[in-house]
């Protein structure tokens, strides 16, 4: 079952798009470049496709369990990639179990039906030649990045070891930690496709990689919001920046498994005291800022306009992803705002 999700945040990113068209051609170029990554990420978001290899006996729901996955349902294999559902929002992974107890018939049919974005390699203690070599064999098999895993961190450093003197792995692993280690799961959520970071950070809960990707977004809509507050028309810009804003918090609503609404977006906006659209204040304290430095006119505008609209995305990751409280956001919200503000009154 596919989340609702994707598809709301698709009707306003559409929205903006067409908005964007409306642009003198000089203008869109820089600001659908910024774009094209924040559509990889979220728009196109996809289940991840984790192989498993080597030792471990634990299940698979009990290791994503452990992971931080809640709410786990399991849903069918094809040709031995397994669906595995979690968490509120029903984010799905997509699963081959090609540990050493699996037939290499198993493990033969699932690689050369889909490739695999990352290995998880787990192993605890030392095992038998034999099960060791295909271990390597079947984590080497695919060409993905491989993250090696054990259940506690004196087993890691051991697996470390006996990893450094193979050479079938070499250049292969990009870690090597134990399931108790509070940066696993981003270590796991960084070597995946982008496609695929943001269904694994809401399957396995990952606040941390959750945060890391809400803050990918600000550079990206900051950058936006001050290209389009350069275009010369007067107040042309207002609505694209309310959408372009819109669009941003719904985003990082979105990497924590909520659903996305314009009313929950709107009264997070109004919740910071901007309540008549945050492109309408920010255009006023550009306003103002330019009768105290007259001569850099729209470049002012551009800069206030990026700075607001990443208060704003700061101000969301820490309500809906750090739960912090309202009034500790609009006072992060309010903190990075220029020094104009002060001679703009927000409503």
């Amino acid at each position: 079952m596919k989340s609702p999700e994707p598809s709301a945040l698709l009707k306003i990113y559409d929205r903006l798009s067409a908005l964007i068209e409306k642009l003198p051609g000089g203008l869109q170029k820089p600001i659908l470049r910024e774009l094209t990554p924040i559509r990889e990420l979220f728009l196109e978001q996809r289940a991840p496709r984790i192989l498993l290899t080597g030792g471990s006996a634990q299940s698979v729901p009990s290791l994503l369990a452990t992971m931080g996955a809640s709410h786990i349902h399991s849903g069918e294999s094809d040709q031995g990639w397994r669906s595995y559902q979690g968490g509120l929002s029903g984010a799905t992974g997509k699963i081959l179990d090609a540990r050493n107890d699996a037939p290499d018939a198993h493990w033969r049919t699932g690689i050369a039906a889909s490739t695999p974005d990352i290995v998880l390699f787990l192993q605890d203690g030392d095992v038998p030649a034999l099960e060791w070599q295909k271990s390597l064999e079947r984590a080497a098999s695919s060409g993905a990045a491989i993250i090696s895993l054990s259940s506690t961190a004196e087993f890691a450093r051991g697996l470390a070891a006996r990893l450094e003197e193979t050479s079938e792995l070499r250049g292969k692993v990009r870690a090597v930690c134990s399931l108790d280690d509070p940066e696993f799961l981003e270590m796991i959520c960084a070597a995946l496709p982008a496609q695929a970071q943001l269904e694994f950070a809401r399957l396995a809960n990952a606040r941390r990689a959750q945060a890391f990707i809400a803050s990918s977004l600000l550079k990206s809509f900051s950058a936006v919001s001050g290209v389009v507050a350069l275009q010369p028309i007067p107040l042309a810009d207002l609505p694209i920046l309310a959408t372009l804003q819109s669009l941003m918090v719904g985003m990082i609503i979105h990497t924590t498994g909520r659903p996305v609404t314009l009313k929950l977006v709107g009264e997070f906006l109004a919740a910071l005291g901007l309540s008549v659209g945050a492109g309408f204040a920010f255009r006023e304290a550009a306003r103002a800022a330019v009768k105290i430095v007259p001569f850099w006119g729209s470049a002012v505008s551009g800069f206030v306009a990026g700075a607001g609209t990443y208060g704003i995305g700061r101000a969301a990751i820490a309500y809906f992803v750090d739960d912090s409280p309202i009034q500790e956001t609009r006072r992060i919200f309010l903190s990075m705002l220029p020094k104009g503000r002060s001679t703009t009154k927000l409503p």
